[in-house]
């Protein structure tokens, strides 16, 4: 339980330094009404909701994980942590403040288990990753981009459409027929070539074979027991048309913040809208900082919607604290020129300026040209103070442009001596976690988890392992091996080499030598690393696949069972009178099951948590002769079934036991799916199996005696460790070795993986979070400017969430500001978002420039946008 006199020391202390505004305390201390709050940049809203969350844990309206807070940056998200845990202590690292995705993937972990076929060691791929995919399966060399667009669409409007079914290849005809139908201005945006330009023969081809090129992507994915961002949405969607998961969820929590509303896209709001029930409800934002329309942000809709279904108090902050007078002024009449009434509708007391400080003009520079606009800026920034450096971010509408400037800043950059030279850096190279090397690091990394992830298994084999090229690859991935149940993860497992390119020989053998267990639990919750087994049900089969001995036991555990009663039935009170003490049990199951092959449907999970209770228990590690699992069996020998839940299984192939949420019920339907694979496939393919695997397995061989040394050591080293072990084991370090900034990036993945490790985690399960992170981050700007400041080039939308004391907005003409296509298109309402947005990431000094020619030496005229500012906060350079 939580130590209110704790909170309420601290929450009393803290309000000694920070003084809440009438408004901001309103928003504290209502916590019966839903609330809509607006709030625009600098209003103090992320204090207000951190102060709300302990007020909430001090008044006992909710324990601190029944509340749930989401954002959409992952910058957002870190400092609600952070400041959240400074005022709270570890009370406040109980709170749930997650972003949208990584909100979706604890969902998604939560329900893989018992709900889904989705793996439980399931790895998120991120859009490079998926983009190596979609190579593979573009025959006809279109642009790679606009396939992934593509499949990103139907997929996502597959739930928008609502259309599912057990066929998922009908399901996605139909997607496809739709939106070819009702939806051309989205099929037009992704149709088009590498020059961004219309492509017809895309449109065709796609019209006629779309549909076939999703399902084969998402089977390729599945396979690697992989997951997409548009998957954590869309599996989330699927997921709460289910009322029992649905139901779950929404008790789940009490109170549910949600920040950057106006980020939301529909979908996203119908998924996370059904926790509303029965709940309280803070929904903030700032309308007009809208500038993902393009990526299906919808805040009309979704504001209508709330408003017409939780009936919110609205609440409107009205007051600045972070920007000078000049500013704030300036960046309002600006918002009030661009959008008129609907400004006034909003703030109907307009916004106010808290700070005394007057502040500086804000500076308009006419170049002649890019060349002098960039000389303008480099000068004005050798101006400024050492102090201001580490607080200067250049502010551009497009990548094409920041790229122009940056090389422009290394010429300047060459004529100075080191130490007057002014550090700058590229928002390319903010995606610390997508460079080469970090990649090839976290591709052996995700090998240690999930061995099934071709991708990354391909990648490694064809940098760094002797003797296997594409030639190679191509012959053991090619349809003459799938159809014998191979993989090339078969390559890297020692079962193979231990019986002469037999995967399956040990499972054949166990299965006549009456030493197979099949085996589930179920437990208190999903965290592997301290939740604990409830109930663990096992059988061992004889030669006939008949039960031998059967392990049914119940644990009293030390912790409550909470939500979870509501998967498994099990109440804190039936296992306090029925439970055994774990370590009799778990105890009695190790011995039970001693050097037996263990089996499950979908069994990683099992396995992860039943390793981990042994650990804390301080028990010997039960080590395995090997383990299978059913549902990667039945994804290799049946890959066009609809899914492969357990229940789907067992009435397609028409086995008598089925499964419930009891653990006996489950495994007993596992049993008889494991007899039938074997019947049916593992035995009669053997021979050719063998024949076709042992043709390879000495190309193979070096390499996977070093990818098993680093799998043993993930279950004992921490990860940062595991890096450090790649690096030495692998060829790796050499071959970066002539290349320090490679090696020196290296270094850095290993601080940052000793950081985020608190040692408290099973190592695996510490690996698993350090993989999850890399995946869900899009950017690292924060991290990396903290090391060594630098000044950030940026897009608008990359500096989304930032504040500089000093803002250089550059390329301010129309054409490049506005840009060319939103004017094309009629997408202003857009732009001009974005430019509000852009003038309001200055805190101190703004400076707008634009060039009155273009590269080809076309007259340019300046952007509409600098005329929305009155004259009398303008200084003209």
């Amino acid at each position: 339980m939580v130590d209110i006199n704790k909170v309420y020391r601290v929450m009393a202390d803290m309000e000694e330094i920070i003084n809440l505004n009438g408004k901001q305390l309103s928003v504290v201390n209502d916590l019966v009404d839903n609330i809509l709050l607006s709030a625009s940049a600098g209003t103090g809203k992320t204090n207000t909701l951190i102060y709300r969350i302990a007020e909430i844990v001090k008044t006992q309206r909710a324990q601190p994980d029944e509340i749930l807070c989401l954002t959409f940056t992952n910058k957002a998200c870190n400092e609600i942590k952070e400041r959240i845990s400074k005022l709270m202590g570890k009370t406040g690292r109980q709170v749930n403040i997650a972003t949208f995705h990584s909100f979706c993937y604890y969902i998604i972990k939560a329900e893989a288990k018992k709900n889904t076929d989705v793996f439980v060691d399931f790895i998120v791929f991120d859009e490079d990753d998926c983009k190596d995919i979609v190579k593979q399966l573009n025959k006809q060399g279109f642009f790679t981009k606009s396939l992934q667009n593509f499949i990103n669409l139907v997929k996502i409007n597959r739930a928008v459409y609502d259309i599912y079914s057990n066929d998922i290849v009908k399901d996605y005809s139909s997607v496809v027929e739709q939106l070819f139908a009702k939806d051309q201005d989205k099929i037009n945006a992704v149709c088009v070539n590498i020059h961004y330009r219309t492509d017809d023969k895309l449109k065709r081809f796609l019209r006629a074979n779309g549909a076939g090129l999703v399902a084969e992507y998402d089977k390729q994915l599945k396979m690697m027991h992989g997951l997409d961002f548009t998957d954590l949405i869309t599996m989330v969607y699927v997921f709460f048309k289910d009322v029992q998961i649905r139901t779950f969820w929404q008790k789940r929590y009490k109170y549910i913040n949600i920040d950057e509303m106006q980020d939301t896209s529909e979908l996203e709001y119908k998924i996370v809208s059904q926790l509303f029930v029965k709940n309280h409800i803070l929904l903030c934002g700032d309308y007009f900082q809208t500038i993902y329309e393009w990526r299906g942000s919808k805040p009309n809709s979704v504001l209508a919607c709330y408003k017409r279904d939780y009936r919110p108090k609205i609440i409107v902050f009205d007051e600045n604290y972070r920007a000078t007078r000049v500013l704030l002024n300036a960046s309002y009449d600006c918002l009030n020129k661009l959008f008129g009434s609907k400004v006034q509708e909003i703030y109907q007391n307009k916004i106010k300026a808290v700070s005394s400080d007057e502040g500086e003009q804000i500076t308009v520079k006419r170049a002649a040209d890019a060349v002098e606009e960039a000389a303008w800026i480099f000068a004005q920034i050798q101006n400024l103070s050492t102090a201001a450096v580490a607080n200067i971010g250049i502010l551009t509408r497009s990548n094409k442009y920041n790229q122009r400037l940056s090389r422009q800043f290394e010429l300047y950059n060459k004529k100075l001596p080191d130490e007057e030279k002014i550090k700058f850096i590229l928002v390319d190279e903010f995606k610390f976690f997508r460079r080469k090397e970090i990649k090839d690091v976290l591709a052996f990394l995700k090998l240690l988890i999930n061995h099934y992830d071709l991708n990354s298994l391909k990648r490694i084999l064809k940098k760094f392992a002797v003797g296997i090229g594409e030639r190679t690859i191509a012959a053991v991935t090619a349809n003459e091996f799938k159809k014998y149940g191979i993989s090339l993860a078969d390559f890297i497992d020692k079962k193979t080499y231990e019986f002469a390119g037999e995967p399956f020989e040990l499972l054949k053998q166990a299965a006549v030598n009456e030493n197979i267990v099949i085996f589930d639990v179920e437990s208190t919750g999903i965290d592997t690393s301290s939740d604990e087994i409830v109930q663990i049900a096992a059988v061992r089969l004889d030669k006939d696949g008949k039960i031998k001995n059967k392990f049914m036991r119940m644990l009293k555990p030390d912790r409550r069972v909470g939500d979870s009663y509501h998967v498994h039935g099990f109440s804190d009170e039936f296992l306090q009178q029925n439970g055994e003490n774990p370590v009799t049990v778990l105890t009695d199951f190790i011995k039970f099951s001693s050097d037996a092959v263990i089996v499950g449907h979908n069994v990683e999970y099992d396995l992860g948590i039943l390793y981990s209770q042994i650990r804390r228990l301080g028990l010997k590690i039960q080590h395995f002769s090997a383990y299978y699992d059913t549902l990667e069996i039945f994804r290799r020998f049946y890959p066009g079934l609809s899914n492969y839940k357990l229940g789907f299984l067992s009435d397609y192939f028409a086995i008598k036991a089925k499964p419930t949420h009891d653990a006996f019920d489950d495994v007993m339907a596992t049993a008889g799916l494991l007899n039938y694979a074997i019947e049916k496939n593992i035995r009669p393919t053997s021979a050719e199996r063998k024949l076709l695997v042992s043709k390879y397995l000495d190309q193979f061989r070096w390499f996977s005696v070093q990818m098993n040394e680093l799998i043993d050591n993930s279950y004992i080293l921490r990860p940062y460790e595991i890096i450090a072990k790649v690096m030495s084991v692998t060829r790796l370090k050499a071959f970066y070795e002539k290349q320090p900034e490679c090696i020196n990036r290296i270094r850095e993945l290993y601080l940052i993986a000793r950081q985020m490790d608190d040692g408290h985690a099973d190592p695996r399960d510490a690996l698993t979070e350090l993989l999850k992170v890399s995946a869900l981050s899009n950017s690292d700007l924060d991290r990396i400017l903290l090391q060594l400041p630098r000044i950030p080039i940026i897009t608008i939308h990359q500096a989304k969430g930032t504040e500089f004391d000093d803002v250089f907005l550059a390329g301010m003409q129309e054409g490049c500001f506005p840009a060319y296509l939103a004017l094309k298109e009629g997408r202003i309402e857009e732009e001009k978002r974005l430019f509000y947005v852009a003038v309001t990431r200055a805190k101190k000094r703004l400076y707008l420039s634009w060039s009155q020619r273009s590269d080809h030496g076309r007259e340019n005229t300046v952007s509409r946008f600098i005329a929305a500012i009155p004259d009398k906060f303008i200084s003209n350079n």
